[in-house]
């Protein structure tokens, strides 16, 4: 397979993969093209979170912000410029080339070498399929107990089995690495025996051009956005970057997820202003399209930097697999895809996670084969590592992850100094923006330990991910065979120690003591994005075709009939998306024009009371008009703030959302004027709901007029009052 420098990883790196011939110049150019693109991302994100960071140490503007931007980015060109200088044209050794030599023993060298077995040939092949036999039977078992919902304490133990059993063989195979005939680093070959690799680089554009433009029209309002597009839109309204509250007040409160480490919605907000258009018109216009063509891609450079026999083949169903795995719950793949890849962590999953995963891998190979790093395979793992920082604070806790499993070739092959090196340079400051976070604090609007204990359940989030039927053993089988199947032995090995961190989270009260020790505990089912569970279906469908010629696509055409047979379209209404051309903001049609309404009315700093999708809707518009509250979880940090008024305002929050009110009017209206409350909005209910939430509305809407207020518009089942 050939693999330009580019598309090697997410930065400059010497060519790859040499297999076959050279490809035609037309397909060179689409992957450095495409490697281009990759890297300019990455390089965006990881100058730019410093530069955010700095401007909230210093409390600097937006202007500040974008002059710093342009000098880093000068900066790293010129740096970049001077490295191919140096190197004066030169290739570098292509990463793993040398690599066929590792195996168990010290060299005279000090490195490892190869050993060779003298044992007769069929003992030799008995022997080593057994291994293989047993992680085959234990992933096969852990699916299908998955599959149909066995006890879960169950199938923990068989994914912590084979996950360990796929990871001991993997480290096996890399140890005993013959250094004649196997490819790169001792790989298998990257296709059928004796024919060239194809790169499958036209087929990626055109799924990346497709679904961008399907992730354009599609529509799945999501209540998180209450606090990300928000602090975007403050930022493109005011021109600061803010450390105090945007939701309830202009920064007189403490923020309710503190410290605002993700430096992504400060970029969007800065686009926005320098654009001079609302932060929702980047965040829900441009970024899904966009992101979700560079996120194909990034699957594609995984694939190849894996040397995935039939690349388009394993693209193709790793995007099925994400297509159609819609349906209930949050956290599976497919619905952390497209239709909400406009969200930093979605984005980091996306994106950032393949890529990491390709620089890791060819830190790995590059040091099997030399002994040593290569600096700019630590500054492609020091630019990834920044970049999930910037995107989500979850880059804090997988990115230590994703670099310990993308180091453990080394530490198999006992290259110390370069596997330390390798995980400080991706982990550095992930590690620091963590520790400033306990230093300084930080804190998480959500309160897992009162209101969602369910969320520590493995159980629950086991089958979020993976849900069950079809998908849980197409997608538990395809992780923990990982280890077997990905072509490259140093990934494989990654792979199955990845799978391993994940099963650790699975066993009950895991992350609950985690919980307990440091606050992290729920969100640690986000470890299972390292996993890449597509990328790996994508591996499982081209291993299966990796047979005759006549017969190599029929059965991954059959494990993909069967994904599309039993899953459900992410786009389709049943899983709550809608399809609207023009592209149109991510909140619903409804909220949109009742809180353009509202705030065509109001002024600024007006408090309003809204139910709860178009209170959302409203704190994602505007940060000049404040909601009593969007969520009524938000309140629960600020409970006890002087001034903030949280019982009163959770009274009225029940009040607008129809929910059971335990006060007297009095007080109602006491709350009303006491939290200066200038517009109001109730929503009816719809046709065939019991008649007792009719009257208890309208009842509602009575008080309202009792407290002064008059009717000004009525869109839908939304009917709106104004003092």
């Amino acid at each position: 397979m050939v693999q330009t420098a580019r598309s090697a990883g997410m930065a400059p790196a010497a060519p790859a993969e040499p297999v076959g011939p050279a490809t035609p110049a037309t397909t060179g150019r689409l992957e450095r093209g495409v490697g281009r693109a990759l890297d300019g991302a990455v390089l965006l994100l990881a100058t730019w979170t410093p530069v955010y960071h700095l401007c909230l140490l210093l409390r600097w503007g937006v202007g500040a912000a974008v002059v710093l931007e342009v000098l880093a980015l000068a900066g790293v060109a010129v740096a970049l410029r001077l490295t191919r200088a140096r190197r004066g044209g030169r290739a570098g050794p292509a990463p793993g080339v040398a690599a066929a030599t590792v195996a168990v023993g010290p060299s005279s060298g000090g490195g490892p070498t190869a050993v060779p077995d003298e044992r007769p040939p069929g003992r030799r092949r008995a022997r080593g399929r057994a291994p293989a036999l047993v992680v085959l039977a234990l992933a096969l078992a852990a699916a299908v107990l998955l599959a149909v919902r066995a006890p879960w304490p169950l199938v923990a133990a068989l994914w912590l089995a084979a996950a360990a059993a796929g990871t001991a063989t993997a480290v096996r195979a890399l140890r005993r690495a013959a250094p004649a005939g196997r490819g790169a680093a001792g790989d298998e070959p990257a296709g059928p025996a004796a024919r060239p690799a194809r790169s499958g680089v036209v087929v990626a554009l055109v799924w990346a051009a497709a679904l961008a433009v399907l992730a354009g029209a599609t529509r799945w309002p999501n209540p998180d956005d209450l606090y990300y597009v928000n602090l975007s839109q403050w930022t493109a309204e005011r021109g600061t970057f803010p450390l105090r509250d945007t939701i309830f007040s202009d920064e007189v409160f403490p923020m309710t997820s503190f410290p605002p480490v993700a430096s992504y919605d400060g970029l969007l907000g800065t686009l926005a202003h320098l654009l001079g258009v609302p932060a929702a018109s980047v965040a829900y216009l441009v970024v899904p399209s966009v992101a979700t063509a560079l996120s194909v891609l990034a699957l594609w450079r995984l694939l190849r930097a894996w040397r995935t026999p039939l690349v388009a083949v394993a693209l193709s169903l790793a995007l099925v697999f994400l297509l159609w795995d819609g349906g209930p719950g949050y956290a599976a793949p497919g619905n952390l895809f497209l239709i909400r890849l406009w969200q930093g962590k979605v984005v980091l999953l996306c994106l950032l996670v393949p890529l990491l995963l390709v620089a890791l891998l060819r830190h790995a190979e590059r040091a099997l084969a030399t002994g040593r790093s290569a600096r700019r395979d630590l500054a492609a793992l020091a630019a990834g590592g920044t970049a999930a920082v910037g995107l989500s604070t979850t880059g804090i806790f997988l990115v230590p992850v994703l670099a310990l499993g993308g180091v453990a070739p080394l530490l198999a092959a006992r290259r110390w100094r370069a596997a330390a090196a390798g995980f400080l340079a991706a982990s550095a400051y992930p590690l620091a923006a963590g520790a400033v976070t306990l230093a300084v604090g930080g804190r998480s609007a959500d309160d897992f330990a009162e209101r969602r204990l369910f969320r520590f359940d493995p159980s629950w989030f086991g089958h979020e991910i993976f849900r069950d039927g079809v998908y849980g053993l197409v997608g538990v089988a395809a992780v923990l065979l990982g280890a077997l199947l990905v072509p490259s032995r140093a990934a494989r090995v990654t792979t199955g120690v990845l799978a391993l961190v994940v099963g650790v989270t699975f066993v009950p009260g895991v992350t609950r003591l985690a919980y307990d020790l440091v606050g992290l505990g729920p969100t640690l089912w986000r470890i299972s994005w390292a996993v890449t569970v597509a990328a790996l279906v994508g591996v499982l469908g081209a291993r299966l075709a990796a047979g005759g010629r006549r017969r190599r696509l029929l059965l991954p055409a059959g494990v993909a009939a069967a994904l599309v047979v039993a899953g459900l379209p992410i786009w389709s209404p049943a899983n709550g998306v809608s399809l609207d051309w023009p592209p149109q903001y991510e909140r619903g049609p409804a909220s949109v024009v009742v809180a353009e309404d509202v705030i065509a009315r109001a002024a600024p700093g007006d408090t309003v009371l809204l139910p709860e999708q178009d209170a959302i809707t409203l704190t994602v518009l505007t940060t000049r008009v404040k909601t009593v509250a969007p969520r009524d979880y938000f309140l629960d940090q600020l409970s006890d703030v002087p001034g903030f008024r949280y019982d009163q305002r959770l009274l009225l929050v029940r009040f607008a959302n129809g929910q059971v009110v335990f006060a007297p009017d009095s007080e109602v209206v006491a709350a009303l004027d006491d939290l200066d409350v200038d517009q109001a909005c109730l929503l009816f209910p719809e046709e065939g709901e019991p008649p007792y939430r009719t009257t208890r509305v309208v009842e509602r809407a009575r008080l309202l007029l009792r407290a002064g207020f008059v009717p000004t518009q009525r869109v839908g089942l939304t009917s709106c009052y104004a003092r």
